[in-house]
């Protein structure tokens, strides 16, 4: 029984790692795509700049839980645990997001997975939460920078 159990539990913080791991790449990305843009994001017109770069942060946000969502739905297809990838696609989702509608569930002996695709989620929505306000502040400071 105890086997079983860390297995699960092992294999969900390989998972969750790696999904944090391509977060943070794609976050490092993200940020040097900003720093870029820096001189671009000074000239006029910076409102529409920023929103421009605003809507950039968000696509690449929703990128970042989209594979955390995807590498989930793969280890659930890899161990069998769903018939269908779009059944272990929504299932991940749903538990990613921390939504757990129930409709979908895992077997009982894979339960543990279940709730460590919330935590990751959970986790994932924190770090993009940070990651969101980072951009934002660094906008902002450049709108702040030229005011003066």
């Amino acid at each position: 029984m105890i086997g079983p159990m860390l297995d699960q539990i092992f294999l969900g913080t390989f998972v969750t790692l790696a999904s944090l791991v391509a977060a943070a790449t794609f976050w490092w990305s993200l940020t040097h795509s900003i720093e870029i843009l820096d001189d671009w994001m000074r000239r006029p017109p910076r409102p529409l700049k920023s929103i421009i770069v605003i809507a950039m942060v968000t696509v690449w946000s929703m990128l970042i839980m989209t594979v955390g969502v995807w590498l989930w739905a793969f280890v659930f297809i890899h161990l069998n645990i769903f018939p269908s990838l779009e059944e272990a696609v929504y299932y991940s989702l749903v538990a990613y997001t921390t939504l757990g509608l129930g409709d979908v569930v895992v077997p009982v002996e894979w339960r543990l997975l279940g709730g460590m695709t919330g935590a990751n989620g959970f986790l994932m929505f924190g770090l993009l939460t940070a990651m969101l306000t980072d951009a934002l502040r660094h906008i902002r400071r450049i709108q702040h920078d030229l005011s003066d």
